[in-house]
């Protein structure tokens, strides 16, 4: 008898497209991706790019909640810094730490320009030698944030405290710096020119671009620019999506698919960290809050769990051997860039509206622990149809969020469903 099955994945319908007899698939796949060289030369309880684990983390959380729920890194804490470090050392929790002085440069005072050289060196040496002895600390994140490019003090700033924060820590840990949601990749050089994490603001719904997600997909572009133009080996783009304010009460629904997609369309991008803003029950998001935390856990389980998903996106081997058609849905999005979000950090250039074209769409293919993994991400508003082809012969695939089986036929593509922001990932394999 022929058939014609469909599983769901998740957010995504997959249908052989030609009604063959499906094969059997009993056995399934291991839960764990596997292991690559890369990933064993590094240590299994380190952060990326000094250990295995992807940096999944939020500003100002809860280290005793977060770090059973997919996060791997507490986070930096702004308001009382010090018991935040001081819990997570009592527990053995990995942990990002602030370095840098208060305040911020201010523009009404020119004075305040200036760089005391030898105080500042004094001072980020003090700091860095009273926490460089816990190993808990991961990254160092160095304040105050969103550093303007065109100050040159702000920038002798940033070198001077990079610099000494290097020579005053004998783990060389990742060195950290947000920059705000509008920066592009040519005025994000000159800040990775000294950082190690090129971060910056991802903040879809804030930044007024809800319908156009797309946008994730050229932030992390802009990031992956820079860090390519930069050259030094060992620098990573991270994404760095929102959590701090309800949507209208007709959205809450669609928490969670924002949520999934801004997350997987980040990593499919380029991005080898997350770090969601913020994870502190503020007032703005006090509806939807834990709407938003479930959503991110999800993702995080996803990644750090036993499924593993983060390391195929650490490293897995780019491919292309799987060929992904789009059948119906928007092929481009005109995203608006500029805008007047965090004015007082962002160039004049920068600013100013202009419209650039990027795909609805974004498939990725890995091949980790001898399977081809794909990542299929919609961003357009409205649903999308594509066709998977080119698994090698005999091949099985599953639902690599979950590990169900996907019934391939003997002949032909599979067709993936993906409604709007959707997300889907497969797992190809013999």
């Amino acid at each position: 008898m022929v058939t014609r099955s469909g599983f769901m994945l998740l957010t995504c319908l997959v249908i052989p497209l030609v009604a063959d007899e499906p094969r059997s698939v009993s056995g399934g796949f291991p839960t764990s991706p596997g292991q690559s060289e890369a990933a064993e030369a590094l240590p299994a309880k380190g952060i990326y790019p000094q250990g295995r684990q992807l940096c999944f983390a939020g500003y100002s959380g809860k280290p005793e909640r977060d770090l059973v729920n997919g996060f791997t890194v507490a986070g930096p804490a702004y308001g009382n810094r010090q018991a935040h470090l001081e819990q997570c050392f009592a527990n053995g929790w990995p942990v990002i730490a602030h370095v840098g002085v208060g305040g911020s440069f201010d523009d009404a005072d020119p004075a305040k320009y200036k760089v005391d050289e030898p105080a500042l060196r004094r001072e980020i040496q003090e700091q860095v030698k009273a926490l460089a002895d816990h190993k808990e600390i991961k990254w160092w994140a160095l304040r105050p944030e969103e550093l303007r490019y065109w100050r040159k003090d702000e920038m002798k700033y940033l070198s001077l405290v990079a610099e000494t924060i290097r020579q005053s820590d004998p783990l060389r840990r990742p060195i950290l710096h947000y920059n705000p949601n509008n920066r592009q990749s040519k005025s994000l050089i000159p800040i990775a020119q000294h950082v190690d994490v090129v971060a910056k603001g991802c903040y879809v719904n804030y930044s007024g671009r809800k319908r156009d997600r797309a946008w994730v997909r050229w932030s992390v572009e802009q990031e992956v620019d820079a860090v390519r133009a930069v050259g030094r080996p060992g620098m990573i783009p991270i994404v760095m999506p929102e959590l701090f304010r309800d949507p209208e009460p007709g959205e809450d629904a669609e928490i969670r698919s924002w949520v999934r997609h801004d997350v997987y369309l980040g990593l499919a991008s380029g991005a080898k960290g997350v770090l969601v803003w913020s994870l502190f029950k503020r007032k703005e998001v006090k509806r939807t809050w834990q709407l938003w935390y479930d959503a991110y856990a999800e993702c995080g389980r996803e990644l750090n769990g036993e499924r593993g998903l983060a390391q195929v996106f650490l490293f897995g081997q780019p491919s292309s051997d799987l060929v992904v058609q789009r059948v119906k849905g928007e092929a481009m999005a005109k995203v608006t860039l500029g805008g007047a979000v965090e004015a007082t950090t962002t160039s004049a250039e920068e600013s100013a509206q202009q419209k650039v074209e990027v795909p609805s769409w974004t498939a990725v293919e890995y091949i980790f622990g001898g399977d081809h993994w794909l990542f299929l991400v919609n961003s357009s508003n409205s649903p999308a149809i594509f066709t998977v082809a080119g698994w090698a012969k005999d091949s099985r695939a599953a639902n690599a969020f979950d590990g169900s089986p996907v019934i391939l036929g003997v002949a032909g593509p599979l067709s993936v469903e993906l409604p709007a922001y959707g997300v889907s990932a497969l797992r190809f394999g013999k």
